[in-house]
């Protein structure tokens, strides 16, 4: 157990608390961030989202799964159903990303990756669907710490924890018997306490405009706090249409989520 914990310091020290998206690979809520989970390392996250959508509840629970293939690459798949009195919506969708290049003092951290999933029964949220949507996104960011939380015993002015900055493009393509597609610049910001254990991030996306459904702006914010080396949680704030099926997609809604980090290499590292 302290071999995980001596790890797992290192992981969060001077970074931000990573966790897999709503869309699936690690980032923020919505975008992701050049961050991967690591070699034989396992995230699995839900999150419960409710909201009023004409005077009716409706629930979503964005849940996924993240696997670190090596240190450079990582795969997932994630589960998000929505429910209320009408038959249920849901999308499967499933997501690699891969580390082209590792953050130094001047470059930043790169990554691309891709995901696919299809969204069943998508006409019951918006009309303009008329059958299940093949969802495709692939994208390119990069992340760069910006400033560092000093190191025990220094005294510094000015910010005290660390913030990083990602910059990225992400392509979208949805298909039913109809087609449509955009690519949009997508941003976001993460502060980090000194002691690396609470993260709160900001991200925004262009707006798509190709079906009513998708015409404002992505924006979210989360706080995310690891309770221990292996439990973390997040509160936020969304409008992303896959965690949110709501026509009105410029209303932020209220998560709030739990995941677990699975590391058995860190046990077997620190004992042998």
């Amino acid at each position: 157990m302290l071999g995980i914990v001596c790890a797992a310091i290192v992981l969060v020290s001077g970074t931000a608390v990573a966790a897999p998206s709503h869309l699936g690979p690690t980032g923020v809520v919505a975008t992701p961030t050049a961050d991967v989970v690591g070699a034989r390392q396992y995230d699995v996250a839900v999150d419960y989202i409710k909201w009023d959508e004409f005077g009716e509840d409706v629930k979503s629970w964005p849940i996924r799964l993240l696997a670190g293939v090596s240190d450079k690459v990582e795969v997932g798949v994630g589960y998000t159903q929505w429910q209320d009195s009408a038959p249920t919506m849901k999308i499967v969708p499933f997501n690699v990303k891969v580390m082209i290049g590792s953050e130094s003092e001047k470059a930043p951290a790169v990554a691309i990756g891709a995901a696919y999933g299809t969204f069943k029964d998508a006409q019951l949220l918006n009309p303009l669907f008329t059958d299940d949507v093949k969802v495709t996104t692939v994208y390119a960011v990069a992340t760069k710490t910006l400033t560092k939380a000093p190191e025990e015993g220094v005294v510094e002015r000015g910010i005290k924890g660390t913030v990083r900055g990602s910059l990225g493009v992400m392509y979208n393509k949805y298909q039913d018997s109809t087609a449509g597609s955009a690519t949009k610049p997508f941003a976001s910001l993460e502060y980090t306490t000194p002691n690396g254990n609470t993260t709160l991030a900001v991200e925004y996306k262009v707006k798509e405009k190709i079906t009513d459904l998708k015409d404002k702006a992505l924006s979210s914010v989360v706080v995310r706090h690891m309770f221990s080396p292996e439990v973390w949680g997040q509160i936020g704030l969304t409008n992303a249409w896959y965690t949110v099926a709501n026509p009105d997609c410029g209303k932020h809604e209220f998560f709030i989520g739990v995941g677990y980090r699975w590391a058995p290499q860190l046990e077997e590292e620190w004992y042998y």
